[in-house]
């Protein structure tokens, strides 16, 4: 996991992504100087030094735009599709991400598109995009990625509220036409598990996806 930067680095850093997001190349040393209002080139390779040092860079030697990203500083992985009672669709190689800010740690979170419209009503619509924080535990009212196992491997999974009642747990949909799934809490215990809790959503509007 790459160390965290200081403020400086950090919009420099900043500067290079949104850079390369807009020219489709990375920037040179001089335009980063001065976007930085860095007047020496050697103070800005000290940097790009530390920022490959902390893992967030590669750099080709004598290339004027050799600084490759090694990932995405602000971005996480879509991992596959969820749909209401059918396995979760795992993308082989994902090769995706989408901007969640600062606040969601890359390491501990993933995205799945959303198939279908059983969550409609918390505003989760098909094909949006749905930030899991994985965990296997969560608390009533957690909108959960819940996975029932088949001979102990994930089978069909479903994007609900969670509820656990008395003698049964209760996944609870959001959508007036479908009906919640019961589940006495022995089966529970024994043929389900938490992936992960839904922390936000993203919605696409043609272009880059945003926290919705």
């Amino acid at each position: 996991m790459p160390e965290p930067l200081g403020e400086f680095q950090r919009r420099m850093l900043e500067f290079i992504v949104n850079y390369i997001r807009r020219e489709g190349m990375p920037p040179t040393n001089r335009e980063i100087g001065k976007a930085m209002k860095i007047a020496s080139t050697g103070h800005v390779d000290y940097h790009l030094s530390m920022l490959e040092k902390r893992g967030y860079i590669v750099r080709e030697a004598k290339k004027s735009r050799g600084i490759k990203l090694t990932r995405h500083p602000w971005g996480i992985p879509v991992e596959g599709t969820i749909a209401a009672g059918e396995p979760i669709e795992i993308f082989s190689e994902p090769d995706q991400t989408i901007e969640v800010g600062h606040g969601v740690d890359p390491e501990s979170s993933f995205a799945l598109v959303v198939r279908g419209q059983s969550m409609i009503e918390d505003h989760i619509c098909d094909g949006d995009y749905v930030v899991i924080k994985r965990q296997r535990t969560c608390e009533n009212g957690d909108i959960v990625v819940a996975v029932h196992l088949v001979e102990g491997t994930p089978g069909k999974a479903t994007l609900k509220r969670f509820f656990l009642e008395k003698e049964q747990v209760r996944l609870q949909p959001a959508n007036a036409e479908l009906e919640p799934i019961y589940i006495p809490r022995d089966e529970w215990d024994r043929e389900w598990e938490i992936q992960g809790k839904v922390i936000a959503i993203v919605r696409h509007y043609g272009g880059p996806g945003r926290a919705a």
